[in-house]
């Protein structure tokens, strides 16, 4: 049986070539939970990062990443990781953005499920108000 290596950028795996030689990565939870701890910021927080200051943003995750699946590079520097962006060839970074994308937008399963459940439990738990007509409606959480 025929395993396949190929990287799967919908679930943020990609090829980095360090050193002209090609490593899998994969872009997951615990690389936007090292980049939080790097960054010092929430990872919930990466697409603004990428506004504010994408070469810092980029070269951050792209460290982490490395540091956690390439074990020849535990303590990869950031800075290596800017020299590798600007010699990156264009297929290879178009990838990496991919991966990156789906990794930061796409919602890990469980943690989608558990936004939904947390989501009903607040609407069962907000009270509901009369209008000025006798009919009931929500009290909404947010301000305006």
């Amino acid at each position: 049986m025929e395993v396949n290596t190929t990287p799967n950028t919908a679930r943020g795996e990609v090829r980095l070539t360090i050193a002209g030689q090609q490593h899998p990565v994969r872009f997951n939870l615990n690389v936007m939970r090292d980049w939080s701890k790097l960054s010092g910021r929430p990872a919930s927080e990466f697409n603004l990062a990428i506004i504010e200051d994408h070469i810092e943003a980029f070269s951050s995750i792209i460290t982490c990443a490395i540091r956690r699946f390439v074990p020849a590079y535990p303590e990869y520097a950031q800075d290596l990781a800017v020299d590798l962006l600007e010699e990156m060839p264009q297929a290879e970074a178009d990838a990496i953005a991919e991966a990156i994308t789906e990794a930061t937008v796409t919602v890990n399963p469980l943690l989608a499920s558990m936004s939904k459940q947390l989501a009903a439990k607040m609407q069962a738990l907000t009270p509901s108000t009369p209008s000025e007509n006798g009919a009931t409606s929500e009290t909404s959480l947010t301000a305006s």
